[in-house]
């Protein structure tokens, strides 16, 4: 299980770098996606500083769960803009995808949510 946890936690690392910084910079096909969507550029570069700082968190989640939670948690706020987005201004196919992913995260930010929980009664860690 922790396999398959590291391997969807690297995924989603590389995955939203790359969204992330692509958003961030204004690449030019992130900027014909948010114009299609009549979104403004600010929300453009914020939704990439959050899948940035979110890809961060997710990186420093080896070495303590907290940041894995924080991060897989921020990464469900912004993919249900996505999801929104997806359903409402293109076709269904699209939505579903994005579904997948927000699944996706919030299931990571569970595991890692109840694996912090789990640490705490077991170790008697109070942070």
């Amino acid at each position: 299980m922790n396999i398959a946890i590291a391997i969807f936690q690297i995924v989603f690392i590389v995955f939203f770098s790359i969204t992330g910084a692509f958003k961030l910079l204004a690449h030019h096909h992130m900027v014909e996606e948010f114009d299609k969507f009549t979104y403004p550029h600010w929300l453009m570069r914020l939704a990439g500083a959050l899948e940035l700082v979110a890809a961060a968190f997710l990186i420093l989640g080896f070495w303590n769960p907290s940041y894995a939670a924080l991060g897989s948690s921020l990464l469900t706020t912004v993919m249900i803009g996505a999801c929104y987005t997806n359903f409402v201004k293109r076709p269904a196919a699209y939505g579903w995808g994005t579904m997948v992913i927000l699944l996706l995260c919030a299931a990571l930010a569970a595991h890692f949510s109840m694996l912090i929980e789990f640490n705490e009664r077991v170790f008697h860690l109070n942070p």
